[in-house]
């Protein structure tokens, strides 16, 4: 994590301080993996989820609005604006919340169906700003910042739609499943970026202990990040071609140790270069039980 997106995680956390005081929203932030394509998708009914605004201290009207989070001055290392807020659905853009009372928006998220849309890390931004009346009308009065992350569904064949400095990787989730003690697996990935030229890019695992991966680009519920990084093996370094010129192949091996006892692992490897904002990779392993 850069020295600008720490000042910004700071500053939006002394706004939700400051703001929480008159008011509570949530959830402040989530993490969506896997998030849909082509296919209406209801937070409440598959998640139990809804932003809830309130309790609040008086009667107000507060307004909620979606968008790309560099619209709202913020970035998070690996994710990349959510192209169109259009796509994430809010059941009001303004809602009336008595004193001392709640109030729940409904959300839902419809990315169209195309296959240029797998495989991406989006951000998006929710402001949600008070309404007061003033003595020369209504005031609005700066509110909570909330920022959601979405991974949209993994899919080896897809060829992704890349916005400039945007590198995607097909798929975005390496899942090997039902592995063995003692296997040897070789799979190759596809890497694309949104340059128009090649470019010569690193790739180093994200180190667990880091900001990024504590506030960041957090784990996968149900896999703990691998504490044997020997196991995976990968090139550092990779062209990734052109935006018109295909993908650049990158080779993945996993070695499963003879003697192992874990079940479960997950290994998350960082794409970065000149030109192009930071990118990551999820490689999953589960190893059936002997």
């Amino acid at each position: 994590m850069n020295k600008r997106e720490i000042i910004i995680l700071v500053l939006l956390v002394v706004i939700l301080s400051s703001f929480a005081m008159r008011m509570r929203v949530v959830p402040g932030t989530i993490l969506m993996q896997e998030a849909p394509v082509g296919e209406t998708y209801d937070f409440a009914e598959s998640r139990g989820q809804s932003i809830t605004i309130g309790p609040v201290e008086r009667d107000g009207s507060y307004l909620l609005m979606a968008q790309p989070a560099s619209e709202g001055g913020c970035q998070a290392t690996g994710f990349y604006d959510f192209p169109n807020a259009d796509w994430f659905i809010l059941a009001a853009d303004s809602v009336y919340v008595e004193q001392g009372k709640a109030t729940q928006v409904p959300m839902w998220l419809e990315i169209p169906d195309n296959e240029g849309y797998y495989n991406h890390h989006w951000l998006l931004g929710i402001s949600v700003n008070s309404s007061v009346a003033g003595l020369k009308g209504n005031v609005i009065q700066p509110g909570v910042y909330l920022l959601f992350r979405f991974e949209t569904e993994s899919n080896p064949d897809a060829v992704p739609v890349c916005a400039q400095e945007e590198i995607v990787c097909a798929p975005s989730a390496l899942k090997l499943s039902e592995l063995h003690v003692g296997d040897t697996v070789n799979s190759v990935l596809k890497l694309y970026q949104g340059n128009t030229m090649a470019r010569l890019y690193t790739v180093s695992r994200l180190d667990p202990t880091s900001d990024v991966a504590k506030l960041t680009i957090k784990g996968t519920p149900g896999f703990p990040r691998l504490s044997n990084p020997e196991w995976v093996e990968y090139p550092d370094t990779i062209v990734i071609p052109g935006v018109k010129e295909g993908a650049g192949v990158f080779p993945v091996t996993v070695n499963i140790p003879s003697g192992s006892q874990v079940r479960r692992f997950e290994e998350i490897l960082m794409i970065e270069g000149v030109g192009s904002r930071p990118a990551f990779i999820r490689i999953l392993v589960s190893i059936a039980q002997e």
